[in-house]
């Protein structure tokens, strides 16, 4: 299994559509940290968790990888959601553009599941979990999608 090579799939697409944006918008992955959080720039935080790593039970192939990727983009509070809005709908465009990549004879497959949001979160007090968290805090007004995803490595 190639962890790297899942990363790679998925935040690869993510990082390249941000850095095209006019002006670019900072990606930060997972064990990369934005100091300047409370700045009020905007920027992106990618997480992808690893699940279920293999699948001994239905199959003896181990190269099946299952997970979660949660984006969460953070624009400047007070000035309403119309860029927060164009900037989460940028990686939704990616997530559904990663289903309709051809499945190649080499490397790494991923298949994205339903993605639920986009949840906003731009005040304390709220019922999602980003509203009751420290980023209630903070000057960014922030958007959530996240997505299952099931990963193939092929040799």
């Amino acid at each position: 299994m190639n962890y790297q090579a899942v990363r790679k799939t998925i935040e690869g697409p993510l990082l390249t559509a941000f850095n095209t944006l006019d002006p670019a918008v900072p990606v930060y992955f997972d064990n990369v940290i934005n100091y300047d959080e409370t700045s009020s720039d905007e920027f992106v935080h990618v997480n992808l968790q690893f699940g279920l790593t293999n699948e001994a039970t239905l199959s003896s192939d181990f190269d099946y990888i299952q997970g979660v990727v949660v984006i969460r983009v953070h624009t400047p509070k007070g000035k309403g959601p119309a860029r927060n809005q164009t900037l989460i709908n940028t990686a939704f465009t990616v997530l559904r553009t990663l289903n309709t990549t051809a499945k190649p004879s080499s490397g790494t497959y991923v298949r994205i599941s339903q993605i639920q949001g986009p949840t906003f979160s731009p005040t304390f007090g709220g019922t999602t979990p980003d509203q009751q968290s420290r980023r209630a805090f903070t000057p960014s007004f922030i958007s959530r999608i996240e997505a299952g995803f099931q990963a193939q490595v092929i040799s």
